[in-house]
């Protein structure tokens, strides 16, 4: 069974086994929740990409610890290219890869944010709706019968948040048809 929850908090705060998170090829200094992640864990990230063993490529995926800063064990920073080029074709097939990789990693309680802040509601409800497209196309491959899966979007901006809810509920009754999901919000 599949739970997708939508939740009115601090992307931060959620509690889970992984958090996902998006950082840009061309966004430096880091900003959104891959910057705010920096800085709990003491410039971490910013450090790895002046040594150059992180760059922000698309589809370039790293994985982190906590170091007990996060109520979450671990973070797997997901690299989405330049940020100028969030093409829908591009999100839905990152989003989609994402949940490949959290299914290899035998993670079945993550959570994950839209991934970019500051933009305006037109564009933010696009990229949140290749989002969900992106999340249930990558779900959609898997065996939903065989383990539960949960999976938490946070958004703080009460407004954002609505706009988040209505398009998940909307987004999730076709795939609803096909598989077993559970949508909480």
């Amino acid at each position: 069974m599949l739970k997708i929850k939508t939740l009115p908090d601090e992307f931060l705060k959620t509690e889970t086994d992984l958090i996902v998170v998006s950082f840009f090829k061309d966004v430096i200094p880091l900003k959104g929740d891959a910057g705010n992640i920096d800085w709990f864990l003491n410039g971490q990230i910013s450090n790895l990409i002046k040594k150059k063993k992180v760059f922000g490529n698309f589809k370039e995926t790293v994985l982190l610890s906590s170091m007990n800063k996060l109520p979450t064990e671990k973070i797997l920073l997901v690299g989405f290219g330049k940020a100028a080029n969030l093409q829908s074709p591009k999100l839905l097939y990152i989003f989609s890869s994402i949940v490949d990789i959290v299914q290899k990693m035998k993670v079945r309680d993550f959570g994950i944010s839209v991934c970019i802040k500051g933009v305006s509601d037109s564009e933010y409800d696009r990229i949140s709706g290749d989002m969900v497209e992106g999340i249930l196309k990558g779900f959609s491959k898997i065996q939903l019968s065989e383990s539960d899966w949960t999976v938490k979007i946070a958004e703080e901006d009460k407004r954002r948040f609505l706009m988040l809810n209505r398009l998940m509920k909307h987004s999730v009754e076709t795939f609803k048809e096909r598989h077993q999901i559970v949508l909480e919000g």
